[in-house]
């Protein structure tokens, strides 16, 4: 059995980026290693996707007191009836939220595709989207709520509370990044596994293991998925298409197949694997 071997973790993050042709010194790494730089290399996407989205905004609006005072079109829950003096469409951190009492429901057609997380109100009631995790969508009505009365101001003291939510919603958006990473690594080392096993001249080399290909995929993702997330973050609609899913996709699987690249290969570089 290899022997783990010690690479710190910013020189990991160099050969993810930089060095695929060293990809293979990381499979002596122990697991406990590559899980850790995993949790790392999502939290700073986390944290340049969720993180920024929420800091811009906090800071565009002046803080919450003046956007809820100032900035916020002024609501009144009362009587199981909203009423809001204009509408409302915004975002902040990834959750959209929509409001128009001018419709005494909420349809179909005012939730979006575009959004993972929405929160769509109406004159008598409220809509919870979220599809980040599983497929949920739950509806309040407000005729329930007769007792309560609801305003911007009454809206301050429920600050501490929005922190709180901004901190757990950071957490689950963290943790729906570390999945949608996986899969996605999941999906180009089957790719990656397909070629060797399909090769013509596979009885001159050694397979490599499901375990291994996937392993090194968590670093060929790296440079792709930072990319991504700072294209998305600086609003460039590239970064969102179809077209840079391919390039991402394709991309981390090249990386992939030049980290099995055997050093005659180098010279030849159409067979890998």
């Amino acid at each position: 059995m290899d022997k783990s071997e010690k690479i710190s973790w910013f020189e990991q993050f160099k050969i993810a980026c930089l060095k695929p042709s060293q990809y293979k010194r990381l499979l002596n790494l122990a697991k406990g290693k590559v899980i850790l730089f995993l949790a790392a290399i999502t939290l700073i996407t986390t944290i340049l996707g969720y993180g920024m989205d929420v800091a811009g905004f906090t800071v565009s609006v002046g803080g919450w007191k003046n956007f809820i005072l100032n900035r916020l079109p002024a609501f009144e829950l009362k009587d199981g009836t909203l009423s809001v003096d204009q509408e409302m469409d915004f975002e902040i951190g990834g959750v959209h939220f929509v409001a128009d009492t001018s419709k005494d429901k909420v349809s179909t057609e005012d939730l979006s595709n575009k959004y993972q997380m929405e929160l769509v109100f109406a004159k008598n009631e409220m809509v919870v989207k979220n599809t980040a995790v599983g497929n949920m969508m739950n509806t309040f009505s407000f005729k329930n709520m007769k007792n309560v009365e609801f305003n911007n101001q009454a809206m301050l003291s429920m600050v501490p509370m929005i922190r709180i939510f901004i901190v757990i919603m950071f957490f689950t958006q963290w943790i729906a990044n570390i999945i949608s990473y996986l899969t996605v690594c999941i999906f180009i080392t089957m790719l990656t596994y397909f070629n060797q096993r399909t090769r013509m001249d596979r009885k001159n080399r050694e397979d490599v293991s499901f375990g291994k290909i996937f392993k090194l995929s968590i670093y060929a993702r790296v440079i792709f998925e930072l990319v991504e997330t700072i294209g998305v973050t600086a609003g460039s609609a590239i970064f969102t298409g179809m077209a840079w899913m391919f390039i991402s996709y394709f991309g981390s699987y090249q990386l992939l197949l030049a980290g099995f690249m055997r050093p005659e290969d180098r010279q030849k570089p159409d067979e890998m694997l």
